[in-house]
């Protein structure tokens, strides 16, 4: 068969087709409106004789008790009619044509019944409009006519389907593939599952538009913000939403993997099947016969504590609560996050037309924590950078732990030797690092046989109430917290000390921050305030006077230089009273004035000045890695106590710890020189520009610890460098000598490192070790990129940071108003919820397994830990191996299945090819889609929009609820009757995984079983991708222009939904508005899955057939556009008058009726389209071109053929 288009046999076989074109032109006009005939005397006159006495349909008056439906065809004119239909079916092959006669022919004929009721089924939707509200169908008229009379086409462009799809098919398919594609949708609509699934979209509309009156006010306020009056001109969020739909059907035409190597059909297949292995409950098949990995490992069913399972259902749960909670304000949220967050995004212009996002996804999938690349550097480790991330997130939301500060140096006591942590009390403090933390990863002496160790000298300083600060007594010991330690400047929001035990034995923990000491919103805050308020030296506009400004439109708030606090020690040498010693080695006597100049260091930043740069993008980069790398974090610990177990006198220590860098600060310990073994002489060096803190003479002085009444004198401005600057202070080996360095360095940092080869640093290396994620925060890859390579490594900018940031500061906001500070409020709980939810089965509780000497400590304490390859010997480990701090290869997390399969099925190794679902979404423009939608939704200009499509859908998600927050499933439908359950959603997916293709083979993925995912992914490419013919969503986009070009007002959206819901029920005549009278009805499944597959079927054999001949009657100029032109209502009917008309003609006794004769119009148009299709199969050609109803007979010929009455009836004798 040629395709549609090419014209064979020359112009005979068009002149022979439009000879034949009368009869077909009498199928497409049984109203009688493209004839002569337009009245009802003239109509019938013309055709027969005793027409007045004839009881059945007549062909060209039928419509006459129907005069709305028949003033569309009224005023046609029949021979433009005529001629625009036989110019479009000429072009279509001769069989097509035919074809499509007997395919109406069936459906008349063969599908009557399943007509009928569809008619009835349409019928009764009208009424239902008009009668379950009648208020809202009044009203809703104006907004009816308002379409009727739109400057486009409306029918035409609603339809999914458009006529160069049909030639597509036409062309690329046969016969049987386009009958069988039929067949299945009909097969498709009739299945249980479809049927159960429709009837819940019904019960889930009906429920949301006519119960539920906040979900409906929701509903409602969504749409209003669709339609807000700043959207009417400005259509850039509605192509922005269209954007997203379209690019979730082209998803499916991607290819996964980092080779393009796998169909997204088998990639969904192999996430099914890795989904049901390692998170659900299996139950045996012959496909799978023995036990799941979740079934048989504990780490995966059962992670200890009060820790959630890596069970399925439960995790989508769960993220559905952590959703929810960007939207409904709940628990520690009290803002709806989303909302602000599209606010503070579009704060950064280069946002509001973000692109790249979906590239920086892809490459936190392929790269490994540290940035190497998984498939082909063969150091990088199995796990990605996207799961290494919620892991070192929810790492960090749980390590730090508690101390006992007692210890009498008694051996037989419960605390001594490596581990002394706290057995009274809590043993973690929920994500907040203590000093006993930091000096356990640097290996300090914290608990020995005698009194002479870091612990019992820190607290018996912080008890002797003789430690200052700025003039008040600082009270610090091994559980106080090391983010309030900081020095102000580098602090960030987090509040200084606050110990109110007055120097008891006992330090009162209830005053300390309880947000800003956890490890992770301090760090999130920081990114903030460089990067959106200004704390950062980089800004890329100012105010009207000049001024440097933030993006958040404050003054800039970089300080270049700065100095800390003034600390002071009081020591008692025994003679002359008490005395006092200050930080950079001064001395007074304590009766003295406070000296003003002295006791503290003077800072400089590594950037003098703030620096005008090109753009707001360039700034926020250069701002956040100059908080990575440069930034001076910087921490004094001072200290009262005996800084020898051989003395007996107190003296003052000062350690200054200095990080340049969030980075800077992870290799914090002290310098013990190239060979890790001289840490006196290496004391305040800088690591990496190897030069001391303070100058000093080689000759005379031992180190720049030695010097006295000196502030610091070099700074190093190298990214990421560190310093640790010791002091100790004293007055000789007597006690009571004058004023020196003290004299037991040898002792001291035995004491502070015993074993510098092994130390990582003060920051714990099962953090630090794994702070790689961190950079990649900014800049992708291994290479450190500080604010001069900024612009040379460009291209590899972290894409996604910036919307993170927004986010971020929505969460900090929030948590900053006074009362939620004084509450205690986490909103970061939504990061790290999810962080959590993604970390299993890596996160789990149990005992702790660090290495400790002795027989006789307390029993192990248990907490939460992450399944590190080195943890049988403890997550708080001090001295492992680089790699033992690192995820363990040996699990699944459910990012990990999203991301890549297994190297064989049975395996629990990853194939690093990331070929899973989430490298089929970064091939897609979706996240750099929702990205820039939400920033322009923060459009000042756009507030009556994002308000309302804001506060819809919290109120939609305010009504959505789990079970177990209505008592269970078993009373869900009593204590909330009216709302939804996420539970019976999840439910259905995790059927589908875990039971449901349970005898699927997982060798053979082309196996028939699997045909549903197929045809999943298929009707997902077919029904929603930009590229598809079929798609559904250009009509959703034209809709939305339609509604945005009329202008919809509230009440035109009301009385809409109000329409809208009446569909799924009928009121009760005594009182409609009440809602427990109604009674359901699912008249839309009826028509979808009983009256229209019976249909399809009987036309599915001329399927290819109706392609043909459709495409030449819908491409643009052909009759379809004549209709679309000429047949128009009168303008003396309404809307209204049309769906009354409409029902009427629809249940009428001729269509309705279950006879067969010429009363029935269905069986009367059938038998005569099915005599018109075996006269244009078998009846002769027509001789001339201009004669067709003269005779024609030969002699002998018989004249009963049906051509033969034909041209009798149709003889203008």
């Amino acid at each position: 068969m040629l395709p549609i288009g090419e014209i064979t046999r020359g112009k005979f076989r068009l002149l022979d087709f439009k000879k034949n074109i009368i009869f077909i032109s009498l199928i497409f006009s049984l109203s009688g409106a493209c004839s002569h005939a337009g009245t009802d005397k003239n109509g019938i006159s013309q055709f027969s004789d005793n027409t007045d006495d004839y009881q059945g349909v007549s062909l060209f008056s039928f419509l006459n008790p129907y005069p709305v439906v028949k003033s569309f065809f009224t005023n046609m004119d029949p021979v433009g009619f005529n001629d625009a239909l036989g110019d479009a079916l000429s072009q279509a092959p001769r069989t097509d044509n035919l074809g499509t006669i007997r395919a109406l022919e069936s459906a008349m004929l063969q599908s009557r019944t399943s007509v009928q009721t569809l008619s009835l089924g349409l019928a009764d939707m009208i009424e239902k409009m008009q009668t379950s509200n009648p208020a809202a169908y009044s009203s809703i008229q104006p907004v009816f006519e308002k379409i009727r009379h739109y400057n486009k086409p409306v029918v035409r462009n609603l339809m999914p389907l458009g006529a160069n799809q049909l030639l597509i098919e036409y062309n690329t398919k046969t016969a049987n593939q386009v009958a069988t594609s039929i067949h299945d949708t009909a097969d498709l609509l009739v299945d249980p599952d479809t049927v159960d699934n429709l009837h819940d979209i019904e019960d889930f509309l009906y429920k949301g538009l006519r119960k539920n009156t906040t979900f409906r006010t929701g509903v409602e306020n969504l749409l209003g913000g669709f339609f807000a009056p700043s959207l009417l001109t400005d259509r850039s969020l509605k192509e922005g939403f269209i954007s997203l739909v379209y690019d979730f059907g082209e998803m499916m035409y991607k290819a996964a993997g980092f080779a393009d190597q796998m169909t997204p059909q088998t990639s969904f297949k192999n996430f099914i099947i890795n989904a049901e292995n390692f998170f659900t409950v299996n139950t045996t098949s012959p496909a799978e016969p023995t036990a799941n990995e979740y079934s048989t490992n504990a780490a995966y069913n059962n992670p200890g504590g009060t820790l959630k399972p890596a069970e399925l259902r439960t995790m989508l749960r769960d993220l559905f609560v952590t959703i929810k909670g960007l939207i409904f304000a709940q628990g520690d949220v009290t803002v709806n996050v989303l909302k602000e967050t599209a606010k503070n995004a579009y704060l950064l212009d280069f946002m509001r037309n973000s692109s790249g996002s979906s590239q920086t996804f892809k490459d936190l999938l392929q790269l490994d924590g540290d940035g190497r690349n998984r498939q082909t550097d063969v150091e990088s480790r199995p796990l990605s950078s996207l799961e290494t991330l919620f892991i070192v997130l929810t790492l960090a939301d749980n390590y730090g732990y508690r101390w006992n500060p007692v210890d009498s140096g008694n051996s037989s006591t419960t605390q001594v030797v490596n581990n002394a942590l706290t057995d009274t009390g809590p043993v973690t403090t929920g994500g907040e690092l203590t000093l006993g933390d930091a000096m356990f990863s640097m290996g300090s002496a914290i608990g020995t046989g005698d009194s002479f160790n870091f612990k019992n000298i820190t607290e018996l300083s912080r008890t002797s109430s003789k430690v200052f600060r700025d003039g008040s007594v600082y009270r610090i010991g091994f559980n106080t917290r090391v983010l309030s330690i900081l020095e102000a400047a580098s602090r960030g929001e987090t509040l200084p000390i606050t110990d109110t035990s007055t120097g008891g034995a006992v330090m009162n923990e209830s005053q300390f921050d309880k947000l800003y000491n956890k490890t992770v919103p301090w760090m999130l805050d920081w990114i903030v305030k460089v990067t959106l308020e200004g704390y950062g030296p980089y800004y890329s506009q100012t105010d009207g006077g000049g001024q440097p400004i933030a993006p958040n439109g404050n003054l800039l708030q970089y300080q270049p230089s700065w100095n800390t606090s003034k600390y002071y020690i009081q020591i008692d040498p025994g003679t002359g009273g008490e005395r006092r010693i200050y930080l950079g080695g001064v001395d007074q006597t304590a009766a003295s004035a406070v000296l003003t100049n002295k006791g503290f260091y003077s800072l400089t930043e590594t950037v003098p000045a703030p620096v005008l740069v090109a753009s707001a993008e360039e700034a926020f980069y250069k701002n956040l890695q100059w908080l990575l790398y440069e930034k001076r974090f910087v921490a004094v610990l001072p200290v009262r106590a005996k800084l020898a177990a051989t003395v007996t006198y107190q003296e003052a220590l000062f350690i200054t710890a200095i990080g340049n860098g969030i980075m800077g600060m992870m290799n914090l310990s002290p310098n013990c020189g190239p060979l890790k073994d001289d840490c006196t002489n290496f004391n305040g060096f800088w690591k990496k520009k190897g030069t001391p803190l303070k100058s000093f003479d080689s000759n005379t002085q031992a180190g720049p610890w030695v010097v006295q009444d000196t502030n610091l004198q070099d700074l190093s401005n190298e990214p990421a460098d560190s310093a640790f600057l010791v002091e100790g202070w004293g007055y000789g080996l007597a006690g009571n000598e004058g004023f020196q360095v003290t004299a037991v360095y040898s002792a001291l940092f035995p004491l502070l490192i015993p074993d510098p080869a092994t130390v990582y640093g003060m920051i714990p290396p099962v953090i630090s070790q794994n702070a790689g994620v961190i950079k990649q925060l900014g800049f992708l890859g291994t290479t450190d990129t500080p604010p001069s390579q900024v612009n040379t490594n460009w291209n590899k900018r972290n894409r996604l940071t910036p919307f993170i940031v927004a986010l971020a500061k929505a969460l900090g906001d929030d948590a900053k108003i006074p009362a939620n500070r004084t509450a205690g409020k986490n909103p970061y709980k939504l990061f790290t919820g999810l962080a959590e939810i993604f970390s299993r089965p890596y996160v789990f509780f149990g005992q702790d397994e660090t290495a400790r000497l002795g027989d006789n400590l307390p029993a192990k304490p248990s907490f939460i830990q992450i399944r590190t390859v080195g943890i049988a010997s403890g997550l708080r480990n001090p001295a492992a191996t680089p790699v033992e701090y690192k995820a363990s290869k040996n699990y699944r997390s459910l990012l990990s299945v999203l991301i890549e399969g297994t190297s064989t099925p049975t395996s629990t190794d990853r194939n690093r090819m990331t070929d899973g679902p989430l490298d089929l979404l970064s091939k897609t423009d979706i996240l750099s889609g929702l990205i820039k939608f939400t920033t322009n939704l923060g459009d000042p200009a756009k507030a009556d929009a994002l308000g309302k499509v804001m506060d819809g859908l919290s109120g939609i998600l305010g009504q959505t609820k789990l079970w177990s927050d209505c008592g269970g499933e078993a009373n869900f439908q009593t204590n909330c009757p009216n709302q939804f359950a996420i539970d019976e959603g999840i439910d259905w997916l995790v059927y589908r995984i875990a039971d449901k293709y349970d005898d699927r083979p997982r060798n053979d993925l082309y196996a028939p079983t699997w045909v549903k995912v197929d045809d999943l992914v298929r009707r997902i490419r077919d029904y929603v991708s930009r590229s598809s013919g079929w798609s559904l969503v250009k009509s959703l986009d034209f809709l939305l222009d339609l509604l945005l070009d009329i202008q919809l007002t509230a009440s035109e959206i009301t009385n809409t939904l109000d329409l809208i819901s009446s569909l799924f029920y009928v009121g009760d005549d005594t009182d409609p508005n009440n809602t427990a009278l109604d009674t359901r009805t699912y008249t839309l499944s009826d028509i979808l899955t009983t009256s229209l597959p019976p249909v399809l079927d009987s036309m599915a054999p001329y399927g290819r057939n109706l392609y043909a001949t459709g495409y030449q009657l819908g491409k643009p100029g052909s009759f379809f556009s004549f209709l679309e032109k000429n047949a128009n209502m009168s303008s003396q009917y309404t809307v209204e008058e049309l769906f009354e008309n409409t029902k009427v003609l629809l249940r009428s006794d001729m269509i309705q009726t279950s006879l067969m004769d010429n009363r029935a119009f269905l069986y009367s148009a059938g038998t005569l389209i099915g005599l018109f299709g075996d006269i244009y199969e078998r009846g002769r050609r027509f001789s001339g071109s201009d004669a067709f109803f003269y005779d024609n007979w030969n002699n002998g010929q018989p004249t009963s053929t049906y051509w033969d009455d034909m041209n009798a009836i149709f003889s203008l004798r």
